[in-house]
This record gives C-alpha cells, sequence and structure tokens, in this order.
C-alpha cells in the first residue's frame, strides 16, 4: 500500500512514518517545506512530496498513485484564523482525494466533548470536529480517529505536563481546571491503531481511543510527577482565565500561546472517550497504563 502521510514533519506524523515502514508500506512524506523531512532518520527511506494544504495546485502531484491518506493537520498555532484555514485545508483535500482516485483516508482528532449552552466546545475541538465533517462530505471513506492527550515525547498535550511538573514546583491549578476529566493515550497504542485503520478497520465512521483510565487533569499531573520522581504541590487558585494560564506556559515551553491557549481551553470539558471500541486495534493487543506510557515517553 501507498499512504500519503500529510503532515509528517509533526510530531505524530514522524512517529507514523517509520511504523508505516516496518509494516512494509511505502510512504509518501507529505510535508509544506520538503527539508523538514531530512531532519528525520528515515528522510532517505521514503519519497518526499510538498503537500500544503493551502496551496491546492501541489495536491495532485502529491496524491497520484496513492491508496491511502493519513491526515494530520491542524493549524491551531498560526493565529487567530487557524480555524478558517482548517477548514479550507480539509476543502482542498476533500477535493483532490475524490480525483486522485484515493481509496481511503483516516484523520487524527481529539477526544470530542458533548458541549452546550453553558461550556461551549473551545475553538481547538470546534475546528477539529468541522474539519472531520469536512473531509466525509466527499466520496472518499474516512475514518475518523478520535484521541486523547498523547503521551508521548514530542507531544504538546506531555510535553505540557513536563514543562509544569519540571519548571513549577508549585503548581497553581485554576478552579475550572478541578473539575473536569481527560483520558490520555499512549503513543505506542495511538500509532498501532493508525496503522491498523490503514488496514483493518471499519472505512468510514469514527472510534475512540483513551486508554481505559479517566482522571482530573491534576491528578495526571500528580502521577506524572510521581513517576518522574518530581516533588510538586497543586495550589488551587481561583479566577484565572484560559489566555493567562497559556501566556505564562508558553514561553517556559517554547510554543506559541495560541497552541498553549487552545490545549489548555480544551480541558474546561471532559475529554473521555465514550466507551470501548475494540475494533480499533488488533486482537488481543494489550493498552498500555497511564504510568507505563509516562516512563516510555521519559525514556525516548
Amino acid at each position: 500500500m501507498t499512504v500519503l502521510v500529510v503532515g509528517s514533519g509533526g510530531y505524530l506524523g514522524s512517529r507514523l512514518v517509520p511504523a508505516l515502514l516496518a509494516r512494509g508500506h511505502r510512504v509518501r512524506a507529505g510535508v509544506t517545506d520538503p527539508r523538514r523531512a531530512r531532519a528525520h532518520g528515515w528522510g532517505d527511506r521514503v519519497e518526499t512530496v510538498r503537500c500544503d494544504v493551502l496551496d491546492p495546485g501541489c495536491l495532485p502531484d502529491a496524491l497520484t498513485g496513492v491508496d491511502s491518506v493519513v491526515y494530520l493537520v491542524h493549524r491551531m498555532g498560526s493565529g487567530p484564523g487557524f480555524r478558517a484555514e482548517d477548514a479550507a485545508g480539509a476543502a482542498a483535500m476533500r477535493k483532490a482525494m475524490s480525483t486522485a482516485g484515493v481509496r481511503r483516508c483516516v484523520y487524527v482528532s481529539g477526544l470530542a466533548p458533548s458541549g452546550g449552552p453553558r461550556h461551549p466546545l473551545s475553538r481547538h475541538m470546534t475546528s477539529r470536529l468541522e474539519v472531520e465533517q469536512l473531509l466525509s462530505d466527499g466520496p472518499t471513506p474516512v475514518f475518523t480517529l478520535r484521541a486523547g492527550i498523547v503521551l508521548g515525547s514530542g507531544s504538546v498535550g506531555f510535553e505540557m505536563m513536563r514543562t509544569l511538573c519540571e519548571r513549577l514546583p508549585v503548581q497553581p491549578v485554576p478552579r475550572w481546571m478541578r473539575r473536569s476529566r481527560v483520558e490520555p493515550v499512549a503513543e505506542r497504542d495511538v500509532l498501532e491503531a493508525l496503522c491498523h485503520a490503514l488496514e483493518v478497520a471499519p472505512c468510514t465512521g469514527h472510534g475512540d481511543l483513551g486508554c481505559g483510565e479517566a482522571l482530573t487533569y491534576p491528578a495526571l499531573l500528580r502521577r506524572f510527577s510521581r513517576v518522574a520522581g518530581l516533588p510538586t504541590l497543586r495550589v488551587p487558585v481561583f479566577g484565572v482565565p484560559c489566555d493567562l494560564v497559556a501566556a505564562g506556559l508558553s514561553p517556559l515551553m517554547d510554543v506559541d500561546a495560541g497552541t498553549v491557549a487552545g490545549l489548555i481551553e480544551s480541558l474546561r470539558h471532559d475529554m473521555v472517550t465514550a466507551g470501548p471500541a475494540p475494533d480499533l486495534l488488533p486482537p488481543g493487543w494489550e493498552m498500555t497504563g497511564i504510568d507505563d506510557a509516562i516512563r516510555r515517553a521519559l525514556g525516548d
């Protein structure tokens, strides 16, 4: 199978490419700047193509001869207009996949909370659900893998935890962050689910992927601190908005404030799976527990 990984220069894409190669697939690495692929150890084992979804003219060449597409584009850090850019990119990819006759597309989204009038969805989550719908509106079968916070070295969610625990021994925890639950998932399980979705799983619809354990974000920070052997203390604080938290974390993480704000804003909701999804992983596959996932990520 020839697989185009759109966004292969990012965190998840750069891990998925070698996983696909190890399974015998031909990989085409789609990046906005082909020079980015050379920084990875797999750069000389794949065909690298320019694949900028905001420049539809480059998509036909990128998709020629491709059987399946993994779509990993999220423009949350590109500025306040990221939602419109995400939508435009998804619409362009949908049209290009249809023209090229792509047989399957797998899109990675986040766990979708119910939201509601009192707690509307975050801009980050709203955009992801819009992209899912836009991709699915075309003739190409699209399967969406909805995953929680990915516990892996390089994941923005994981690095945010690492930064909080390593650099802030005393962690202020806003009240709203203590109410909702999150269900993280190990990097190895996400990669296996992605490969399985390309090879075996249903071609359409969506599935929720989590570790099977839901906990509050402060409790997750405690778990990280314990596994990492870091003494930390969490102090409840009141009246601290998301943007202020993001502004404080952004320079510590060396990540733009928009990306950090989008992730933190999502913590207002329960980010948990709707229930077990046995078809997402091969029979007999054992999910990785939170502590083991953190140890693996710290050892990377």
